[in-house]
């Protein structure tokens, strides 16, 4: 019998403690670098995880770079061994992810896919294998196996470093420590990612799509001398050329360059908004979240959170998303070990802000606990915390047997004995006298009583002008022409000279340049 999963436990209140059950999520994410999710025994013994820790809702990854775990796919099989236990020809025979949709859906827990969005390949193409199936998007559009090295010119999608400062990279600047990641200021590589993700919505009946490594990947810091530090990163040339295009300059934007952070950031924007507004126009009631950055220090502490590496480092904005609307649920992923005093007051920190940010945009905070790095009781106190903060839920890392072999809990102290690695067996007993023997049901979503309307414009970076009455909103176009606007009262609109109707709770589509009266009579 394989090894069965370590289950961090989710606890609200000490043990045996009366509480008032309410909807909360209780997830976990099942990483399938770890965690095996090829065959259906594999499956039931994720679901049953589920059920016996009484959990609701499953983050399920399903896209790990460029491949799938599924078969109605825009993209290969994955090629673990075994996924689908294949016949003796190497057909699949079952699909794991409609398995897993039809297990758990039967047992009260949600599946959300867990995709990675930006990393699309991790080998070095030289002396690891490389994919397979000649469609994969790391042989279509990054590296060029016929001679042996990356593409050039509108085909590469993949972004980059400049090589005059590259360390921890290769390839030119193109390979970021064993990863290669799209540039999402490339329209192709934005279109084609958003086309998978749409007909992942399309073809399966997923409770939602969950974001991870929706950023730029860790890059090399420039440090100027008397200048601000700039990120080295972002510098594919397709992108680049639109940057020039727009602010009329020429050559590569310096890393510091503050219209270039912008530039970085408005193209995570823009991908996140377009995922969110074409998976709701195929099913209204899908749930769109993202495993967002959090790493050291919280908002407080460094001064607001433009000063976080999150903001600054990998150009996610966040909190901007939760405003806008388009995430429905955020999960930072608050890895912190609660036995290091300096990591709690992080967690702490990055937990508070989470909570308000989410909360003042009417969106769930569903922080995301690093069981791997905490013994039992660690889980607990920051799950507790969480619950005290008026969080929705918690969802941890992760299903996988990752957890420590010992843990130090509350001191540095090398006096302290460390607590043991506790078995699943311990874990479930636990939780089963613990305040996790009742049930609980995630949230419903706030009802939404406006529309939104997705767009496309032959242009770049154009101004759309969306009005009905005396309300009006400004938005731009992204690299592929498309546009956004959400939280749009009921009724009639036009976009430019375009009209068109906005219904509550509905994603309306307008395509510019529209017919004119004289056209349409024709």
């Amino acid at each position: 019998m394989k090894r069965l999963f370590a289950i961090a436990i989710v606890a609200w209140a000490t043990a045996g403690k009366a509480q008032t059950v309410r909807p909360e999520y209780r997830a976990y994410w099942v990483e399938t670098f770890r965690t095996s999710l090829a065959t259906r025994v594999d499956v039931e013994r994720v679901v049953d995880a589920a059920v016996q820790s009484n959990a609701n809702a499953l983050f399920v990854e399903v896209r790990r770079r460029g491949d799938s775990w599924y078969l109605d796919s825009a993209e290969p099989l994955t090629e673990v061994p075994g996924v689908g236990e294949p016949d003796a020809s190497g057909r699949p025979t079952f699909d794991p992810l409609r398995y897993l949709i039809g297990q758990a859906h039967a047992r009260g827990v949600e599946v959300h896919a867990f995709v990675i969005a930006g990393a699309v390949a991790r080998l070095d193409p030289r002396t690891d294998p490389l994919p397979r199936d000649p469609r994969h998007v790391f042989l279509q559009h990054i590296w060029d196996a016929q001679n042996n090295r990356p593409f050039t010119g509108r085909r590469q999608w993949a972004t980059r470093a400049l090589p005059y400062h590259s360390k921890g990279t290769s390839y030119d600047g193109q390979r970021f420590g064993d990863d290669w990641y799209i540039d999402l200021g490339h329209p192709d590589a934005a279109a084609y990612t958003v086309d998978v993700l749409t007909h992942l919505v399309r073809a399966y009946d997923i409770d939602g799509i969950h974001l991870d490594r929706i950023r730029y990947p860790e890059a090399p810091i420039d440090h100027p001398r008397g200048e601000r530090a700039g990120v080295n990163v972002g510098y594919n040339e397709t992108s680049v050329e639109r940057f020039n295009a727009r602010y009329g300059t020429s050559g590569y934007p310096k890393s510091n360059d503050p219209r270039w952070n912008d530039w970085r950031r408005e193209q995570v924007t823009n991908f996140v908004r377009r995922v969110y507004l074409s998976a709701k126009a195929v099913r209204p009631s899908i749930k769109i979240s993202a495993a967002l950055i959090a790493w050291s220090n919280g908002p407080r502490a460094s001064g607001g959170f433009e000063a976080t590496e999150a903001y600054n480092r990998v150009f996610q904005d966040w909190p901007a998303w939760l405003r806008e609307g388009i995430i429905d649920l955020a999960s930072p992923m608050l890895y912190k070990r609660e036995h290091a005093p300096m990591e709690r007051k992080q967690f702490d920190d990055w937990l508070s802000f989470l909570v308000t940010q989410a909360h003042q945009a009417g969106r769930a905070a569903v922080p995301g606990i690093g069981a791997y790095m905490n013994a039992v009781e660690g889980s607990l106190r920051q799950a507790r915390r969480a619950r005290e903060s008026g969080a929705d839920g918690v969802i941890f890392f992760a299903i996988g047997d990752t957890t420590p072999q010992t843990v130090r809990m509350n001191s540095t102290n090398r006096a302290v004995p460390p607590k043991p690695k506790r078995t699943n067996e311990e874990f479930f007993t636990a939780l089963a006298r613990g305040p996790f023997a009742a049930k609980a049901a995630p949230p419903l979503p706030p009802r939404d009583d406006t529309g939104s309307v997705l767009g496309r414009a032959p242009l770049d970076g154009a101004s759309i002008a969306i009005q009905s009455g005396t309300l009006r909103r400004q938005v731009s176009t992204d690299g592929g022409g498309y546009f956004g606007a959400l939280k749009l009262p009921p009724g009639d609109y036009r976009a430019n000279n375009c009209a068109f109707r906005v219904e509550a709770g509905a994603v309306a589509r307008v395509d510019l340049p529209c017919a004119t009266a004289a056209e349409v009579s024709q």
